[in-house]
């Protein structure tokens, strides 16, 4: 198969509460033209990837959270996402990574990714701020941890045209329940809200998916994720 993962940090939201298909398109639209502006700059290209993520779990039928985080100027209400994608090594389980995204705004101009083991320990954290401007965390913490699953995912909406909903739809996917918590610590970086230096939020409950990736030579999202992903 092929998924990715990050969590995203902008401004209050813009709109009100979006259904879940009419979030896919949106963030799909957001994709698109991140993808088409990474070709001349390739600051974009994680944005893009943070986007892609962000859609997946709308695309299959999860809504994003209500989580409250607190950054280092006060508490805010930013929407978080949580997948897993588990790989088959001769027709059984054989690992998995869970990514949890949380964006401050609806257009997600900030992101915040977190991949986790199977255990739930994480691997990485990043912040995405302004689009383009990368920081890992300097020390990170928390958990995401698998607590249920459920019925066949619902079939994403027409008209999407991010690959990654049809590389996904190659999995068998179920509606999966999450309980995450995370304290992250950042560099202070020009251009970027100081108040994105700390951030935290309890243990939060999120709805997501579990995609199972069939047999066969698909590139593995976790796999590339992680290749690219900077290590805290």
């Amino acid at each position: 198969m092929s998924i990715t993962t990050i969590v995203a940090a902008c401004g209050s939201d813009s709109t009100g509460p979006v259904s879940t298909p009419n979030l896919a398109v949106h963030f799909d639209s957001l994709y698109v033209t991140a993808k088409a502006l990474s070709a001349g700059d390739t600051s974009y290209d994680f944005r893009a990837t943070a986007l892609s993520d962000l859609e997946l779990p709308s695309a299959f039928g999860a809504a994003p959270a209500t989580v409250t985080v607190t950054t280092a100027s006060g508490t805010e209400s930013w929407k978080g996402v949580v997948f897993q994608e588990v790989m088959l090594n001769d027709g059984a389980p054989a690992d998995s990574g869970r990514f949890l995204l949380a964006y401050r705004d609806a257009d997600a101009h900030t992101v915040i990714a977190t991949v986790a083991l199977a255990d739930g320990s994480l691997v990485s954290t990043t912040l995405v701020a302004n689009d383009t401007v990368v920081v890992p965390a300097t020390s990170a913490s928390g958990s995401i941890t698998q607590t249920g699953t459920g019925a066949s995912c619902a079939t994403p909406p027409t008209g999407l045209t991010n690959p990654v909903i049809a590389t996904a739809s190659q999995a068998t996917c179920l509606l999966a329940t999450y309980r995450a918590t995370l304290t992250a610590t950042f560099a202070q970086t020009d251009g970027v809200d100081p108040a994105l230096t700390q951030l935290s939020f309890p243990l939060t409950t999120f709805a997501g998916e579990r995609f199972q990736d069939p047999p066969g030579p698909l590139t593995s999202r976790v796999g590339s994720l992680w290749s690219h992903a900077p290590r805290h």
